[in-house]
């Protein structure tokens, strides 16, 4: 039995390892946010974090601990989970936590069962050439492995007609 392109879409949408890995780095940063009386009282007393965020649910901390956790980029599972925060939008090319120094607020959609959208607030020192607000957005479901399913196509398509 042949499987629709459409069919494997949704197949793949039932499997996204990159929606479990963003569930995971926000979990990891609640449980660092949960364990850090300095950064909680930093939030209730912060004049750059707006008042509604201050009750938040899923209040999170990005104190370089998670890149620290995950294996070296150099070993295998290494390199695919920080490819997948790579590819996801939460580490930045040169490998660092998007995040890094910032108190997170993450957005959870009820219908999808997913976090869609993220901000994060620095505390302490601002460099120059950082924002002090950052913004994370979710990129479209599957859209790298439907570019390369895609690219996959093409070629053998023009392998048949040549």
């Amino acid at each position: 039995m042949a499987v629709t392109h459409m069919a494997y879409q949704t197949m793949l949408r039932q499997i996204n390892l990159q929606d479990i890995y963003i569930q995971q780095a926000f979990e990891f940063y609640r449980d660092r946010y949960c364990n850090n009386d300095e950064i909680q009282r930093f939030v209730s007393t912060s004049s750059a974090i707006p008042d509604e965020l201050r009750d938040h649910a899923f209040i999170g901390l990005c104190d370089r601990a998670l890149g620290l956790e995950i294996p070296s980029a150099r070993t295998i599972e290494g390199g695919a989970i920080r490819g997948h925060y790579q590819h996801c939008g939460l580490f930045v090319p040169s490998g660092g936590e998007l995040f890094r120094g910032c108190v997170v607020f993450p957005e959870f959609d009820d219908n999808t069962g997913q976090f869609v959208s993220a901000v994060g607030y620095r505390f302490g020192r601002v460099r120059e050439w950082q924002k002090p607000v950052v913004h994370w957005t979710k990129p479209q479901p599957d859209q790298l492995v439907m570019d390369g399913l895609n690219t996959v196509r093409k070629m053998v398509h023009a392998k048949a007609y040549h």
